[in-house]
């Protein structure tokens, strides 16, 4: 297993701990990357001390990995699956190990749940998986528990959750290309750190983030002056817009540093860029 990230900007506690078991399989590297952040949007989205009903979740445009959450009855915490999804991406990194993946999730050195990253078929009978002796095992993954979806039929998620298509983003390349990589690892640290925030609270100061080791940064502000009137700039609003900007760059073949404008109902809200950096510099 890889070693512990730095994982501070999340807050991911010392005794949360992943057990990841890889094999089998070898499923589409951006697919990983691609339906964990769709997965993770939909997650953040919600409040982040409430339970998420157990799902399984993939796309139109990369259909595997399938991403699978177990858990005990109807859901797991969300913070925890924050937390699993952003161990277990980065695990896979660190291993460069892109195969079916079952990640056992515990806290407090109880079993809280899984995440399991497989192929179509997966969740519906027995993966083969090696064990830490490096022995091919079967592994039949648990439960579903209550489930908001048929298990034989993952949830195509939706590019844009929020009614009416109210949130859009206009893009602009200005800079350098970066590794696709580093634009994912970006994505997947501000949607782990807006989590944390209500969904209609106002995003009212810079934000920044970045993971640590890729050179690749998320700035984003309200307009200034701020509106004081609807439509205001929400975290919720950022957790929307900011896979529809990898949409656009995954469609376009190109990650590139990029401004961008964030509109709720055709009115900007929020300013934003991708780029090479960790400070806002511009207007």
């Amino acid at each position: 297993m890889a070693p512990r990230a730095n994982l501070s900007q999340v807050a991911v506690p010392q005794d949360f701990k992943i057990f990841p078991r890889s094999g089998g399989q070898h499923l589409p590297r951006e697919g990983f990357f691609y339906n964990t952040i769709l997965a993770l949007r939909d997650v953040a989205l919600g409040n982040y001390n409430t339970i998420m009903p157990i799902q399984r979740f993939t796309s139109e445009r990369f259909p595997e990995p399938v991403v699978q959450f177990y858990g005990n009855g109807a859901g797991l915490p969300r913070r925890y699956l924050v937390w699993g999804l952003l161990m277990s991406i980065w695990n896979m990194i660190y291993t460069s190990d892109f195969r079916t993946l079952l990640v056992t999730l515990y806290y407090r050195s109880a079993e809280v749940g899984g995440i399991l990253f497989g192929p179509q078929e997966s969740g519906t009978g027995s993966l083969r998986l090696p064990t830490t002796k490096d022995e091919d095992t079967t592994v039949t993954p648990p439960s579903n528990g209550t489930t908001t979806n048929d298990p034989s039929h993952p949830q195509r998620i939706p590019s844009n959750p929020l009614p009416s298509n109210r949130v859009t983003v206009a893009i602009s390349p200005f800079g350098s290309a970066m590794p696709a990589t580093n634009v994912y690892m970006a994505l997947i640290s501000a949607l782990s750190e807006a989590a944390v925030h209500p969904a209609t609270d106002r995003l009212e100061e810079t934000f920044t983030s970045n993971f640590d080791g890729f050179a690749c940064s998320l700035v984003t502000r309200p307009v200034m002056p701020p509106r004081r009137t609807p439509p205001v700039y929400q975290w919720g609003h950022l957790i929307v817009a900011l896979p529809l900007v990898m949409e656009e760059f995954v469609g376009r073949a190109e990650f590139r540093e990029s401004s961008l404008s964030i509109k709720v109902d055709g009115v900007t809200v929020g300013l934003a860029r991708f780029e090479v950096g960790e400070r806002w510099e511009g207007g």
